[in-house]
């Protein structure tokens, strides 16, 4: 079964901390009627294991005869061709991220690795909607078998492309984001693998279907590669901060064409930051550890950026509030949620920035989501960021974490999954 559109747009609705944790579940009552069984067995304000039908490391293309050429001559071969210096962790360990597809509930790692790391450009994608989400890959790497065995270190990374005309792999940051009706974008190519030295600005959109990528444009600025882009769901349009000396950009998705805010503030953080649209403010929030209180608002009307500051300190739990953090807004929590979390014993918990009333000129917040039970927990995070391997799901009520190549896929439930028969009716008292 596909994941695209394959079901219907169920009633979005979040979580609060343990204090609003009654009307919570009271505005989230009708979610659960199409949950798969998995989630209807997870507790409120815990997390829990995501059950798949297969692993990433399960279907490793270099460890797959019919694609890796060099298991003929070496049966223990597991990097192939494109195996770089990580091989398979290259796709999540080396400053790599993913996005979501909200229609669907699929999780999609669209094009990671990057510099020496990894040179595979396949992407990977699972449906947490099914009873028994499984990972699949489009299609296998460029230097694969069914490709055509091409060298991948041939030193073009100024053009983007491997010799049979696909991207070269990228570290992918915060680059990826979703566009309902069009697929996973890549807003800008930036760097590229083997060397790292050279990259393009292209904007890239991978087909669903077969994994394949075409090029909608190119960024006319486009800064230091590792920027960050969300999709604005109020003007069905892309936004793009640059790392480094950049002004703030958007990309009209009918025309394809980017819109640079030239008379807006520039923005000077060489930082992997992150950013994310608030519905109903028309604001950007830049999230970067670079910036005084770690965040920053974007007026998307005239792209001044202002600075509103915190009436609290940060918690000691989020070992980075910049884009290693994600950072995604929730609608029902008035909040942007992060987790980036370096302690062994802190991996439980979900850090909050919260939203004033007036969120252009008064403080904002920060808070944390209460963790009920810990007998489930994540990971320590991958040194180099987590970005949007942790991110929101509004149709399962909860946030989903992908911290570790062969690790489990986690799940944070913000409502009680268990009151409701697979039937989709609700159990009688």
């Amino acid at each position: 079964m596909t994941t695209i559109r394959r079901r219907e747009l169920l009633l979005a609705s979040g979580g609060l901390s343990l204090g609003l944790l009654a009307s919570h579940f009271a505005s989230a009552a009708g979610l659960g009627n199409g949950w798969p069984q998995w989630r209807r067995q997870l507790r409120a304000m815990r997390w829990g294991i995501v059950p798949t039908g297969n692993t990433l490391p399960g279907i490793n293309p270099a460890r797959d005869p019919a694609l890796n050429p060099r298991l003929a001559s070496n049966p223990n071969d597991d990097r192939g061709p494109w195996g770089g210096v990580l091989g398979m962790a290259g796709i999540i360990v080396p400053w790599c991220g993913a996005c979501y597809d909200r229609d669907a509930d699929a999780l999609w790692l669209p094009l990671g690795g990057g510099h020496a790391d990894y040179a595979g450009n396949e992407a990977y994608t699972l449906c947490l909607a099914d009873e028994l989400p499984t990972w699949r890959m489009p299609r296998p790497p460029s230097g694969s078998i069914p490709l055509g065995l091409i060298d991948l270190n041939d030193g073009q990374e100024a053009s983007g492309d491997y010799a049979d005309g696909r991207p070269r792999a990228i570290h992918s940051y915060n680059k990826h984001c979703y566009v309902p009706g069009l697929g996973p974008l890549c807003t800008v190519q930036g760097s590229t693998a083997f060397s790292g030295q050279a990259g393009t600005a292209r904007t890239l959109l991978l087909n669903e279907m077969d994994g394949e990528w075409s090029t909608l444009t190119s960024h006319p600025a486009m800064g230091v590669g590792y920027g960050a882009a969300c999709y604005d769901s109020s003007l069905n349009r892309v936004w793009w901060l640059g790392a480094g000396t950049s002004k703030l950009s958007w990309l009209d998705l009918d025309l394809q064409q980017w819109n640079l805010l030239s008379s807006g503030s520039t923005s000077q953080e060489w930082s992997y930051h992150a950013l994310t649209h608030v519905p109903g403010h028309e604001i950007l929030v830049q999230l970067s550890d670079d910036i005084a209180n770690g965040f920053a608002v974007w007026d998307i009307s005239s792209g001044q950026r202002l600075n509103p500051g915190v009436d609290n300190t940060r918690p000691a739990h989020l070992a980075s509030a910049g884009g290693k953090a994600g950072g995604v807004w929730v609608p029902s929590l008035n909040a942007i949620a992060l987790w980036h979390n370096t302690t062994l014993g802190s991996t439980g918990a979900i850090s909050l920035l919260r939203a004033p009333d007036q969120p252009r000129d008064q403080p904002w917040s920060w808070d944390s989501l209460a963790l009920l039970d810990n007998a489930v927990l994540p990971s320590t995070a991958q040194a180099a960021g987590t970005y949007g391997r942790f991110g929101y799901a509004p149709n399962l009520d909860g946030f989903y974490l992908l911290n570790s190549l062969g690790g489990p896929l986690l799940f944070f439930a913000l409502s009680d999954g268990n009151g409701v028969f697979a039937s989709g009716f609700e159990q009688p008292a």
